[in-house]
């Protein structure tokens, strides 16, 4: 009788294989998503930093917390709330706490031609339907920063999803670490920067992983531009030396309101308040601020 522990221990040694043919986010494991505030901020000047702390368990059910900094371009740094995930077979759950729900964020060892139904992990109540569907159109093998990953190429088949087309095994979103839609702005946050765990090490883009601008190189710009008049409560006109070729009017959340290739606004029809005034230039941008009387 003294086999059956053994043979007990390999059994269940099996199904934890089988059951975690991937592992997602391993304790320690690191993202680095650039920011630029959603367009209100330079381009590439800020990122969000998470990390895997620790398991933790909720309602019975071992999840991952993943703790979330934004480093901003003024200085200064914001905690934010959290993610959890949990991990069935191939399947990464995103779990929010606050309604007690999960949502299927990601699926691995999925083969070509298959059909993938997952959730919008978001709140989306202007929403019908809070699923969205892709097809894998095809898995193939890249390298990146000398690391061998999977990739699964998608085909979307609804207007939400991964936003460029694809995520990677063991890093996830590579645009964001959440599924967005594909309608975004340009100036939405992302792609990924770098990702690393006690396995592997990437760095996507070249360049130090908490690398921003802090006040200089904006400053250096918006000081080249002059907005006038400000405060205003109509037409405000902005000049330079340098050739500008668009304007826009983005609010305190980086929503853009305005565009325009003219120098000249009209903002009248605009709340009173605190604006954004983006500027592009040259292949290059500054944000100056603009307050609506």
């Amino acid at each position: 009788m003294k086999p059956v522990p053994y043979i007990w221990i390999i059994l269940n040694l099996s199904l934890v294989s089988i059951a975690y043919g991937q592992e997602f986010a391993p304790i320690g494991a690191e993202w680095y998503y650039s920011s630029s505030a959603g367009g209100a901020a330079p381009s590439l000047s800020e990122y969000y930093h998470l990390v895997v702390e620790r398991d933790t368990t909720i309602n019975d059910k071992t999840l991952r917390k993943i703790s979330r900094t934004y480093y901003r371009y003024r200085g200064d740094s914001v905690k934010l709330t959290p993610y959890f995930i949990y991990q069935q077979a191939d399947t990464v759950f995103f779990y929010d706490q606050e309604i007690n729900k999960y949502y299927r964020l990601l699926i691995f060892n999925a083969n070509q031609g298959d059909t993938l139904l997952l959730d919008i992990p978001y709140d989306n109540f202007h929403l019908e339907d809070t699923t969205y569907r892709v097809v894998i159109d095809s898995v193939v093998t890249e390298i990146y920063d000398n690391t061998e990953l999977k990739k699964y190429v998608l085909d979307q088949i609804d207007e939400f999803g991964w936003f460029n087309g694809f995520y990677l095994e063991k890093v996830g979103g590579y645009e964001w670490f959440l599924p967005i839609g594909i309608y975004t702005i340009p100036e939405h946050d992302g792609p990924i920067r770098c990702y690393h765990d006690n396995e592997i090490d990437i760095n996507f883009w070249g360049n130090d992983c908490e690398y921003r601008i802090i006040n200089s190189l904006d400053d250096f710009f918006a000081e080249r531009f002059t907005i006038f008049p400000n405060p205003t409560s109509g037409l405000v006109e902005v000049s330079s030396e340098f050739k500008i070729n668009r304007i826009a009017v983005l609010d305190i959340s980086g929503k853009k309101i305005l565009e325009s290739e003219n120098t000249i606004l009209d903002i009248t029809d605009l709340n009173s308040g605190l604006y954004f005034i983006e500027i592009f230039f040259n292949d290059n941008k500054a944000v100056k601020r603009l307050i609506k009387n």
